[in-house]
């Protein structure tokens, strides 16, 4: 199991980093490109929404991996432990339908003629490039919510990931609040 999460993990941050990354990359050079050279690169705008659209699809699974989506507990809240866990695994198994009729539908999509044959207006993409983001999201998150379902019915920690906060988890270390410069007595919040 840690390895398929390994691997996962490693494909889910390359590609909603890299898509995202490849936006803002594509930006600034647009712009210096057409503030200093007073050239226009006339299909960014265009490449820009699409790689925005992708790195949303992507990141969406890795909030779904530190349970950062949106989740509606107001039930589980009045449960002993173990109808917690009867309840996280229904609204898993609820989650897993959703995600398996969309992502069967995006994959259906892609392969439909008029994907085929239409064209971006700027970048002249089948529109099947662009759409590629539904089902290949929907997909990683399909494997990530299996995969916490296999974690809660053996009764382990369904989010691993949780545990520290995003930043911490995906860079490896979090910045202490002494090395902020930030004294004992305002740790607490203890504004001043």
């Amino acid at each position: 199991m840690s390895r398929l999460d390994s691997i996962l993990t490693k494909v889910e941050n390359v590609l909603a980093a890299g898509s995202l990354a490849a936006a803002a990359l594509l930006a600034i050079v647009a712009v210096i490109l057409r503030t200093f050279f007073n050239q226009i690169i006339f299909w960014s705008e265009e490449a820009i929404i699409y790689l925005v659209i992708f790195s949303t699809f992507f990141g969406a699974v890795a909030t779904l991996r530190h349970n950062q989506h949106v989740n509606v507990d107001v039930i589980a809240v009045f449960l002993k432990e173990r109808g917690k866990r009867v309840m996280a695994v229904i609204g898993t198994l609820v989650l897993i339908a959703y995600l398996a009729v969309v992502g069967y539908f995006g994959w259906v999509l892609i392969f439909e003629p008029q994907t085929q044959n239409t064209l971006t207006p700027a970048m002249h993409l089948p529109l099947w490039v662009v759409t590629l983001s539904l089902p290949i999201g929907f997909t990683l998150m399909l494997v990530r919510a299996l995969e916490i379902l296999v974690r809660t019915t053996r009764g382990l920690d369904p989010y691993p990931h949780a545990a520290g906060s995003i930043l911490e988890e995906e860079g490896g270390a979090a910045l202490d609040a002494s090395e902020l410069g930030v004294s004992d007595d305002r740790k607490d919040g203890d504004a001043r």
